[in-house]
């Protein structure tokens, strides 16, 4: 899976993909490194919870606005919705194994 599998969210999209189903939504820069290097990461989550998880991508220089919103100041910074509710928040690299055990708790 490349950079396909992540879906392009912004403040006109948002609403779309965000209050249906489950997503992992990653607030990011192209700039940030240690946010390029968490893509390898969530491939994985994106192939493991392949029909059950979508995966999104906010680029924070062009969404300063969702960044606020959701109090977004260093990143990566990863935020979980289910149905439009937001169920987790997790700051900074996260492990796979972190990721994996969160997400499983909201697949009922």
């Amino acid at each position: 899976m490349g950079k396909s599998a992540f879906i392009n969210v912004n403040f006109i999209n948002w609403e779309h993909h965000v209050n249906n189903g489950l997503i992992l939504i990653d607030f990011w820069a192209p700039w940030c490194s240690a946010c390029l290097s968490q893509d390898n990461i969530y491939n994985e989550i994106a192939i493991i919870f392949h029909d059950k998880l979508r995966i999104g991508k906010v680029d924070i220089s062009d969404n300063r606005v969702l960044a606020n919103k959701f109090g977004v100041i260093n990143i990566p910074h990863l935020i979980l919705f289910k149905d439009g509710i937001q169920v987790m928040q997790s700051p900074g690299i996260v492990s796979k194994e972190h990721l994996i055990i969160k997400i499983k708790k909201y697949l009922i």
